[in-house]
């Protein structure tokens, strides 16, 4: 564009495959020139540059990270074989568990947007088998985490502890199916009968593949 150009203005029309651009000179005097819609929006493609959105230290087990301009969308695999965990006011401490996957939206310190979904085991790649999550309070992979506030969580590092947290919330009987397992108990039953189990025996004798994979877990809309 020239030097002495004071002022630009932009005509768009939806019907029209160019823009119209009127140009103002110091002088006063007025150029109307039209610009293909493409040549446009490469030339101010081409001079947009992004700052870099630094993660900080990443949490344990970080396996996808998305950045966004108000925050991100991360993926943890937990890594936890034991947990504490409650239904309804019964509590199983040291209760075994399959692979969980745990996928969040962090805006400034908060967390929302829970999902949680049960991988096989193994080195984790796109193609990883999902399995329907033997848990109550998981509808496909949305958690349902109820009235409980996450807040605090001003870097991604601090997200090391929120596995064990999230997976302590007390379960109720939210979204089960006594079908979403091969046993097909009810769900103080399951948790009963899973209490002095290995891991393993979930993927031999407990779980079910729900037809989708690693990618579709990360990738779904939160």
């Amino acid at each position: 564009m020239d030097e002495n150009i004071r002022e630009a203005i932009l005509y768009l029309d939806p019907l029209k495959a160019t823009v119209k651009a009127e140009l103002i000179r110091e002088n006063g005097a007025h150029l109307v020139k039209y610009i293909p819609c493409d040549a446009l929006a490469s030339e101010l493609k081409a001079h947009v540059h992004v700052a870099p959105m630094h993660s900080g230290l990443l949490p344990p087990g970080c396996i996808a990270l998305t950045a966004f301009q108000d925050g991100w969308d991360i993926t943890l695999d937990c890594g936890l074989e034991h947990c504490t965990i409650w239904y309804h006011s019964t509590e199983f401490p040291d209760f075994p568990l399959p692979r969980i996957l745990l996928r969040c939206r962090v805006k400034g310190d908060r967390i929302s947007s829970f999902a949680l979904g049960i991988a096989d085991t193994g080195i984790i790649t796109p193609d990883t088998q999902m399995y329907l999550c033997p848990f109550p309070n998981v509808n496909g992979f949305h958690l349902c985490t109820g009235s409980n506030q996450f807040t605090g969580y001003d870097t991604l590092w601090k997200l090391r502890s929120l596995p064990g947290r999230v997976i302590s919330l007390p379960f109720g009987d939210d979204y089960y199916k006594p079908d979403c397992t091969k046993l097909n108990l009810s769900a103080r039953d399951l948790f009963e009968h899973l209490k002095d189990k290995a891991s393993s025996y979930y993927y031999s004798d407990v779980l079910i593949p729900m037809g989708k994979t690693v990618t579709d877990f990360i990738g779904g809309a939160l």
